[in-house]
């Protein structure tokens, strides 16, 4: 293990340690009843992962963030080539996309709900929809910034367009393909929770507003527990990703 690497780990470590101090400090001065201590909430997590209606709602909200991330990451790779290859396109349709990714998507809530109706397809429309833009312009990014040599290379080997594609262009934007994967990662997770709380009937946000309407306030945070490092861990991989790549 390198230094710099243990030294991360350290890091991280202290920074939890100092977080967990802050939560239990906190936690003392407004009580237990508005904002559970972090063995409290650790402890309820524990059991609900013991029942099976929990258990229900974690797979559908996994079901549905797995199809909303794929959706999302395909949908913006492909995008985000498109634009960044085609000036035409790119200065026609991105600024629509940092429309997107600028306006709340909450306000968007009527006209999903109206297209998909209550239910799966309505949580996933919005980790789509909360994913692909940023994906989509990350990508289309990479392309632009791709040095000429690449493109006289591929006219060299005289490759197809979709061998230039596959061979040369994907693996040169890989990186920062990849860093949109990080980014993508926790906007679909905060896509998917945002429409179980608003248009479905199941899945953890459904939970966590039932939670907070009977004021369940240990269930809410063992749930808010669960998402941060689910969240945490899936990002700090793609970052040692991102690293690897770009050293």
């Amino acid at each position: 293990m390198t230094l710099a690497r243990t030294r991360r780990i350290a890091d991280i470590a202290l920074l939890s340690f100092g977080l967990l101090i802050i939560w239990e400090a906190v936690s003392i001065a407004l009580g237990m009843r508005v904002l559970p201590a972090p063995v409290q909430t650790a402890t309820r997590l524990v059991a609900l992962l013991a029942k099976p209606g929990f258990l229900r709602d974690l797979r559908a909200t996994g079901e549905a963030y797995a199809i909303a991330l794929g959706l999302a990451m395909g949908g913006g790779v492909g995008l985000g080539l498109m634009f960044g290859s085609s000036r035409v396109l790119g200065e026609t349709f991105e600024p629509w996309l940092h429309v997107l990714v600028a306006i709340p998507k909450v306000t968007l809530y009527p006209i999903i709900l109206l297209l998909f109706g209550l239910g799966d397809a309505a949580k996933i429309a919005f980790g789509v929809l909360h994913g692909l833009p940023t994906v989509a312009i990350m990508t289309a990014g990479g392309v632009r910034s791709l040095r000429p040599i690449y493109g006289k290379a591929a006219r060299a080997m005289r490759l197809k367009r979709w061998s230039y594609v596959r061979r040369i262009l994907l693996p040169a934007v890989m990186p920062e393909i990849v860093a949109a994967l990080r980014i993508c990662f926790a906007l679909a997770l905060l896509g998917v929770l945002v429409g179980e709380m608003f248009a479905s009937t199941r899945g953890l946000g459904h939970l966590l507003m039932a939670s907070i309407g009977v004021d369940d306030m240990p269930t809410v945070m063992a749930v808010i527990l669960l998402l941060f490092l689910f969240a945490g861990t899936g990002s700090s991989v793609l970052l040692a990703v991102v690293h690897r790549l770009k050293g």
